[in-house]
């Protein structure tokens, strides 16, 4: 059956030009003095970018690390390309970054944040003493966004609250709310204290015999995962663990998992990513991997050895003595991140709207947009079946 791409492609640019089409850097805008740049092979690596970060109230997402990876590992992998849209003050100085990425899906031209199914938050990253300089509101720096690459649609997707107003001065469209929270608890100085706000006695009780019977049940440890050899044999454990679980896992993908690798081992010695391993006499049953950041701990994944361990809960176990280191490092937040799984309530969280914005460049674009939105209403329920 001829889909509506099909029947369109002769007026859609193909993949095979997409590469050809995202310039190395666009002309100027002189609104305020801002030199606005299109950057595909911009360092996020690099300094500017850095000190810019560190300024700005982004997430663990758009950190250095973390996208430095994303446009070297996933997006080529990804057949994508990276759009990356930055401006400079009248100084030189980068106020502004916009991480997105350039793809063909179903060929259309897809302008969207940088997600590709890894980033639970996506946010601009723009300096504050700038941003409050200017003074902008909603739309008022829509212009420097004509400076990305032509494209049939825009994809913003999961942004927080605090986030919201910062994409509409790019993309001034309505934000649409996404049918899926995010949670997190917001922790206490003291754990005890934490514990007695956050949790139902019933559930304290429930934690308190699981945990004591696997700490005597054996040799029962929980430990940060240190070395670069040890934490890539934990990614691949955690992938390993998880097969089969969940349909459309993206680290069964070889090269997710090398960038989920790649990320744990980089971002180990700075304390950005961690692993955390449970053992019992000395085997691991269970890890989970996550980032630290701005006081923030972001679970990512988990693999547990439930066939064999159980009966001890080992996910539970995880999320609390984690939550109890956490809280001992000066910990804020435990960010259960993206997902409504029952069990987060459990921990006291809050749910945390998420939102997205999409915008349909003329006719062509509307019906590719229409066409999206249902084949992702449709991936949906089957993952619920």
């Amino acid at each position: 059956m001829r889909t509506f791409c099909d029947s369109y492609a002769p007026m859609i640019h193909d993949s095979a030009n997409l590469a050809r089409s995202v310039p190395v850097t666009t002309g100027c805008s002189a609104r305020s003095g801002i030199s606005v740049r299109l950057k595909p092979d911009f360092d996020f690596s690099g300094g500017e970018y850095r000190a810019l970060f560190a300024r700005a109230g982004a997430t663990a997402f758009q950190h250095p690390l973390w996208l430095t990876n994303f446009y070297g590992r996933l997006v080529p992998a990804r057949g994508g390309e990276a759009a990356v849209l930055t401006g400079y003050d009248a100084s030189g100085t980068l106020v502004f970054v916009l991480p997105m990425v350039l793809r063909s899906i179903n060929r259309l031209r897809v302008l969207e944040t940088a997600d590709l199914g890894v980033s639970d938050y996506c946010a601009p990253v723009v300096c504050p003493d700038w941003l409050e300089r200017q003074g902008p509101a909603a739309g008022d720096l829509a212009p420097f966004a004509d400076h990305l690459p032509q494209h049939a649609i825009l994809r913003i997707g999961k942004i927080r609250p605090e986030h919201l107003d910062l994409w509409r001065l790019f993309f001034p469209y309505q934000p649409i709310r996404s049918p899926y929270s995010a949670h997190e608890t917001q922790l206490r100085p003291d754990y005890a204290a934490w514990r007695a706000q956050a949790l139902t006695k019933q559930f304290t009780k429930y934690l308190d015999r699981r945990r004591r019977r696997f700490f005597k049940a054996g040799d029962a440890k929980l430990e940060l995962v240190s070395q670069p050899d040890e934490i890539a044999d934990a990614v691949s454990e955690i992938a390993r663990l998880r097969a089969g679980r969940f349909e459309g896992d993206p680290i069964q993908e070889d090269f997710v998992r090398e960038f989920y690798a790649s990320i744990a081992v980089e971002g180990a010695p700075e304390g950005f990513a961690r692993i955390w391993r449970l053992t019992l006499d000395g085997e691991a049953i269970g890890h989970v991997f996550g980032t630290a950041h701005a006081g923030r701990f972001c679970y990512l994944l988990i693999g547990c050895d439930y066939e064999r361990h159980g009966r001890h809960s080992p996910g539970l176990v995880l999320y609390d003595t984690i939550i109890e280191r956490w809280i001992g490092e000066g910990g804020d937040v435990f960010d259960f991140t993206i997902g409504d799984e029952a069990f987060k309530a459990d921990f006291g969280t809050t749910a945390v709207a998420i939102h997205h914005i999409q915008h349909a460049t003329g006719a062509i674009g509307r019906l590719g947009l229409a066409a999206l939105g249902v084949r992702d209403r449709f991936a949906g329920l089957r993952k619920t079946d």
